[in-house]
């Protein structure tokens, strides 16, 4: 069963089986083929360096991510000695902000943990980062050429994804049986959770979406807007797929979440914990708001404080809703986080070494089990097969869910820091009530127009 898991996954990162939204990976990245990875061990690449180095690595997530990086870093100090690790770490909000601030002021760290749409910010033409295709010590062997892809700037390999991702829907069982009811399945059963949650108290809710640095709400908005029309959101050509009319109608959508109390409205969810990340607050660590949206390789967060509560409670994966007679599925799929190295560096060889334990060794692995998703390295996955790592573990479960779903590959722009405050503007205009859902939806079609013209000129 184990070798079969391990196989099934590989065998599915292979994105060019996906059609759910027309174009086949080739047209995600129009990139040369990667080069065959060097046969020669990472141990051996390192003979003869062992002068004393110090490297920066810079990442985000949640106290999960942090604690098994850690962990990891120690591993790699103790197996090569005359290497150092700094870590420098946080929160996702304000983390790209920052990271922009030291490349333009040239302080960027060594190694890198990126973001999918920092490709073409920081490497329009593939020198922002280090070529890793001439790495000798970081084995690419271990990739896929579909998932490598994901990766390529300007036909330079500027970063190597850790895994592959979708947001899923995530519940607290524990409080659904509480209040004996169902866990939904679909748009409807989401809205019809909403009176009897709010039946058991004012302040319970059985979902929540955000309008922060996830950008949730207009997330679930734009996945219904895709399965009723079959466009997406931004379309294979980088330019904005939806008309106003069609935008309007999925902030209708989202809006009709809001007035069946499936969702607290964005004033609600401020004058309960301001800015603060979901998974951190009372709201959602107490049972009262009772599902989640989360990428399936951040979800770990989410179970740790469920768990780690004097009466541990159960996060469960629900179902993707889909409208009935849907025009396709709609829900995205991407590369969950990357890797890079910073061009500047002045400490390659052994940047690069940090990166294939990192990534590939198997003692690496296991520490680091799903804290960043399901590993694509093929030798990752084996290990935390053979250690029994993705048993009922829920970053698996979700990313099978999108894998098995017919996805769409997100747009890389749909994540770039002027759009998500657009999403953000836009959602939160009509949840105070300062905007109606077509003047908004004339606001941001005309925002996201003008900005995609800009990205893509």
């Amino acid at each position: 069963m184990k070798k079969f898991i391990a196989i099934s996954l590989a065998a599915t990162l292979a994105l060019g089986s996906f059609a759910g939204c027309g174009k086949a990976e080739s047209e995600v990245a129009e990139q040369s083929e990667a080069p065959a990875s060097s046969q020669a061990s990472s141990e051996e690449a390192a003979e003869g360096s062992n002068e004393p180095v110090t490297l920066r690595v810079q990442w985000w997530g949640g106290d999960d991510r942090h604690e098994a990086t850690l962990k990891a870093i120690e591993a790699f100090e103790k197996k090569y000695d005359y290497i150092t690790i700094e870590p420098e770490y946080g929160g996702w909000d304000g983390h790209a902000e920052k990271v922009n601030t030291q490349f333009a002021g040239g302080t960027a760290a060594d190694v890198l943990q990126i973001n999918y749409d920092w490709i073409p910010n920081l490497s329009p033409d593939g020198q922002g980062f280090f070529d890793l295709s001439t790495a000798e010590e970081l084995d690419l062997s271990n990739w896929d050429e579909s998932v490598l892809k994901f990766g390529y700037s300007n036909g330079v390999l500027n970063a190597i994804p850790v895994s592959i991702t979708g947001r899923s829907c995530y519940y607290n069982k524990t409080t659904y049986d509480k209040l004996g009811i169902e866990i939904p399945k679909t748009w409807d059963d989401l809205k019809a959770a909403g009176a009897k949650f709010q039946a058991a108290g004012e302040n319970m809710y059985p979902f929540d979406l955000d309008t922060g640095s996830g950008f949730t709400s207009w997330y679930a908005a734009c996945v219904y807007e895709q399965q009723k029309t079959g466009k997406k959101f931004i379309d294979d050509n980088d330019q904005l797929g939806f008309t106003v009319e069609e935008i309007k109608d999925a902030l209708d959508f989202y809006m009709s979440l809001e007035e069946s109390k499936a969702i607290r409205t964005q004033p609600t969810r401020m004058n309960d914990a301001g800015e603060t990340a979901l998974y951190q607050t009372d709201n959602f660590i107490s049972g009262d708001v009772a599902g989640v949206l989360e990428w399936s390789s951040s979800i770990g967060k989410f179970v740790k404080v469920l768990e780690e509560k004097e009466t541990p409670e159960e996060l469960v994966l629900g179902d993707l809703p889909v409208m009935e007679g849907a025009k396709m599925n709609g829900w995205f799929m991407k590369p969950s986080l990357l890797f890079a190295i910073n061009a500047k560096t002045e400490h390659p060889k052994e940047s690069a070494l940090f990166l294939n334990y990192l990534l590939n060794d198997p003692e690496s692995a296991v520490i680091l089990g799903s804290s960043r998703g399901i590993p694509a390295s093929k030798s990752a996955i084996e290990a935390l097969n053979a250690d029994n790592s993705l048993e009922n573990n829920l970053s698996y479960l979700g990313t099978q869910q999108i894998l098995n779903s017919d996805p769409c590959i997100i747009s890389p722009f749909m994540e770039n820091a002027e759009l998500k405050e657009v999403y953000k503007a836009t959602i939160e205009a009509v949840s105070y009530g300062s905007a109606t859902t077509q003047e908004a939806a004339q606001t941001m079609y005309d925002s996201v127009t003008n900005i995609l013209g800009e990205l893509t000129a």
